[in-house]
């Protein structure tokens, strides 16, 4: 489980498996990779596979990147702030937006201001408003 910020573009114009792999090529921080490792205790590693996924290695960690091609989304699991700025970057260079599984917005001002309350970016077409927990 967890929160999945999304880089995306509207519906008819989806980010191709091109664009993410000529991106990739372009960010000397980015490799690509079809799986990911990861060490959990005592030694033992869970590996998964991500097709046409891209590992961004910055200085403060390793970041998998999962590209999902049917809905032409790059997606990442709990991003920390460093991560979404990286998003946002990579969104610009995309011409794309980073979206919230509840279709809030994160762009610069939400790295100007990242405890302001997200619920003003919540798409207004949504049938379900954020407070409207019950529906």
């Amino acid at each position: 489980m967890g929160y999945e910020l999304n880089i995306k573009r509207e519906e008819s114009q989806k980010i191709s498996k091109k664009e993410w792999s000529q991106y990739i090529k372009t960010d000397s921080q980015f490799e690509s990779i079809e799986e990911f490792s990861a060490e959990l205790n005592e030694g033992e590693t869970l590996t998964i596979s991500t097709p046409n996924a891209g590992l961004w290695k910055s200085d403060k960690g390793e970041v998998p990147f999962t590209f999902y091609e049917k809905y032409g989304e790059i997606s990442v699991k709990n991003p920390d702030n460093w991560i979404i700025e990286k998003m946002i970057s990579i969104a610009n260079e995309l011409n794309a937006v980073v979206e919230g599984e509840e279709g809030e917005r994160y762009d610069e001002n939400y790295l100007k201001d990242p405890f302001s309350k997200l619920a003003d970016n919540i798409s207004l077409n949504s049938e379900k408003k954020w407070w409207q927990f019950w529906k």
